[in-house]
């Protein structure tokens, strides 16, 4: 900017007009390159934790630092539910909460919307249809019965939210719901449509856009800066198409922006996209789980491949040096696995919860089939497991050495395939149909 300044002063030196000339060049050329450079400074880290930022919640975990958290409801007829509205459009992704506010996103074929919702009261403060051109192709694009065209779970660094559609549509708002910028990514080449939840690391909102098969060279993970809608880094990724969302961790003061695919687990550096390792487990189908992170290792599974302990100090390739245990039970096909102080716990879309000691997996200390379908990943409060069946059922479990022992069920009274977001005394969760606020008045 300082060095546009002083050409344009040495052109116009003498002149009155210098002034005005210059100050609207600089205004324009501003307006032009950094449409969000007003935007109030990022929050601090503490804001994220008590907050519920991205697809299950700070890291990606599904892990709730709040305990003081319902165990008790009925949405049919309504004990227990401190509200519920209807949801404009659409989708399967799950609510993200930053302080006061909600925010989902909805789609069908021909629109994208972005929703803010009163946590207090249920408000609908704002609903905004996504601008912009989309991607065109000369062919209908295909959407998976379970995806719909809405599945990424949206994204906010406490000034902007962020949200993806199937299309490759991507956009920001500000929490007042001004459109920042909107831009098309393309459509995915896989037979779903993009499937992947955001993620947001300084300032900047996380794509991992894998698509194709490993020679196409299509897939990508990308870091878009969130004032200006710019590609701050890309790289390409020799991967194909997969479901699995990004996390991004801190362990000993290093951030690590982790994905899965097959057959990679592959950890970047989500300030510059380096490389900084990757290790070969989850072959040969696609990925549908999210990996999550615990106590210096990151845990990745997948049906047909392993559940994987991964030591993340390593650097290359660490397939022969920082896995620490692999095992191939109860493996999940879509809901990502949970890490609790003693135990991982994997969840199949059958129903089977599988428990593994933390520290050394081996054989498993344990295995309850609910006999139910899931979609939604589980989720831990305090000691305490949360699941949410197809049906809207909800499961609470303690898990312990010798067994999985039941505290309590609830009914939601619709289906269910997203995951839930906690916050002192509340759990939001998205129903086919409604957005439940589950609590005490």
């Amino acid at each position: 900017m300082r060095t546009v300044e002083r050409v344009v002063t040495r052109c116009f030196r003498s002149s009155a007009i210098a002034v005005l000339t210059l100050s609207v060049f600089c205004a324009t050329w501003l307006t032009n390159t950094a449409p969000g450079t007003d935007l109030p400074v990022l929050p601090e880290s503490q804001a994220f934790d008590h907050s519920w930022p991205s697809f299950r919640g700070p890291n990606g975990s599904g892990v709730s630092r709040h305990t003081d958290v319902p165990t008790s409801w009925n949405g049919t007829s309504g004990a227990g539910i401190v509200w519920k509205v209807e949801t404009p459009l659409p989708g399967v992704n799950s609510p993200i909460v930053w302080q006061d506010r909600i925010f989902l996103s909805g789609a069908t074929k021909d629109r994208r919307e972005v929703y803010c919702f009163s946590a207090a009261s249920g408000e609908l403060l704002w609903q905004r249809e996504v601008t912009g051109d989309s991607a065109v192709s000369d062919q209908p694009m295909k959407i998976n019965d379970d995806t719909s065209f809405a599945a990424p779970s949206m994204a906010t660094d406490g000034r902007l939210v962020y949200a993806m559609f199937a299309n490759g549509d991507l956009a920001a708002f500000d929490l007042s719901g001004s459109e920042i910028w909107s831009r098309s990514l393309g459509i995915p080449k896989n037979h779903y449509g993009h499937a992947s939840s955001l993620a947001t690391f300084n300032g900047h909102v996380i794509v991992q856009l894998d698509q194709g098969t490993p020679k196409d060279d299509y897939s990508k993970l990308l870091s878009i800066e969130g004032a200006t809608g710019l590609i701050k880094w890309q790289v390409t990724r020799q991967v194909p198409a997969t479901w699995s969302s990004p996390i991004v961790v801190k362990h000993e003061s290093q951030p690590l922006l982790i994905t899965c695919s097959d057959p990679w687990v592959i950890a970047y550096s989500p300030t510059s996209g380096d490389e900084l390792w990757r290790a070969d487990c989850l072959a040969p189908a696609e990925v549908g789980p999210s990996p999550i992170y615990s106590a210096g290792m990151v845990f990745a599974a997948n049906d047909y491949a392993a559940l994987s302990a991964i030591r993340v100090d390593g650097r290359g390739d660490v397939t022969d040096t920082h896995v620490a245990w692999s095992v191939d039970e109860g493996l999940p096909d879509i809901c990502s696995p949970l890490a609790t102080e003693r135990f991982i716990l994997l969840l199949d879309a059958s129903g089977v919860l599988t428990c593994y000691d933390k520290s050394t997996g081996g054989d498993p200390l344990w295995e309850e089939d609910f006999d139910a379908e899931f979609m939604s990943s589980p989720s831990l409060v305090g000691n305490r497991v949360y699941l949410f069946d197809r049906q809207g059922k909800t499961w609470i479990v303690e898990p312990t050495d010798k067994a999985c022992k039941h505290i309590a069920e609830s009914e939601l009274g619709e289906g269910c395939v997203t995951s839930p977001a906690f916050q002192d005394g509340r759990i939001y969760i998205r129903g086919e149909k409604h957005l439940f606020c589950i609590g005490t008045l």
